[in-house]
């Protein structure tokens, strides 16, 4: 049995590495993936400060490495990627998630607002628990 082969010319969509330059949503698309770069290098630091908690000397090269100006900049850079993804994530999620309470459908902003109360809340108990 042999497979018979077509003449026509296949098609090809072009496709050009600036597609997602077109829309606003692409933007944002490829904005909340390129946070990953950010998530790198904040594990990367947090197992460098795991790997300084062995003694007393590495961690102190830690706390000067931490205090390092480019540091700093490169974790406010990441700060704002992880806020970017927290806020999109939280907007997409209700979108999404369908729960349904006597054949109604919850509304989406119920479930933002209680994604952003819990963040709220978890944030506060923390920021408590480190200055007591």
């Amino acid at each position: 049995m042999t497979a018979t082969t077509s003449k026509r010319k296949k098609y090809v969509r072009e496709m050009k590495p600036t597609w997602w330059k077109k829309l606003d949503f692409y933007k944002l698309y490829i904005a909340r993936e390129a946070t990953a770069i950010p998530t790198l290098w904040f594990c990367l630091v947090l197992l460098y400060g795991v790997i300084s908690l062995g003694s007393l000397d590495s961690f102190g090269h830690f706390i000067s490495f931490l205090k390092n100006p480019i540091v700093i900049i490169l974790n406010i850079i990441t700060l704002g990627a992880m806020l970017l993804n927290t806020v999109t994530y939280y907007v997409m999620t209700p979108k999404v998630l369908n729960i349904i309470v006597k054949n109604e459908r919850i509304n989406p902003n119920i479930i933002t607002m209680a994604l952003w109360a819990v963040t709220i809340f978890i944030s506060l108990v923390i920021l408590v628990f480190m200055y007591v």
